[in-house]
């Protein structure tokens, strides 16, 4: 890989952040360049840092994370973080690169990031 992948975290759990921030560190080619703990704040890092890959909480309060993408023009590689193991959707189609279920295990994240969002 050429460049580094710049994400964005976006959960409103702390602890979950934590979790994607120390596996995301041990991936030489992600970089994290925000982190939003909801969809309003989300959405507007979304917008002024165009990252490449966002690792997006579905279930949060106010917007959820796909009511977040309806309002967004621009679209980043998607990567669904979710606790709902049965949460699979077609809204998004090529845009979503993976699923990550919480709690995420590092081979899980690792096989997701490997094939879904480094692939150019």
């Amino acid at each position: 890989m050429n460049h580094k992948v710049r994400c964005i975290i976006i959960d409103d759990d702390e602890g979950a952040r934590a979790l994607l921030r120390g596996l995301i560190a041990g991936h030489p080619d992600l970089q994290i360049i925000d982190e939003c703990n909801g969809s309003a704040s989300g959405a507007v890092s979304i917008a002024k840092h165009k990252p490449d890959l966002i690792f997006l909480d579905i279930n949060m309060p106010g917007l959820d994370g796909y009511e977040m993408l309806e309002v967004l023009d621009n679209f980043p590689k998607i990567i669904v973080y979710t606790g709902n193991r049965e949460l699979k959707s077609d809204l998004f189609g090529s845009l979503i690169a993976g699923y990550l279920y919480k709690p995420v295990e590092s081979r899980e994240f690792f096989n997701t990031v490997v094939d879904g969002a480094t692939k150019n």
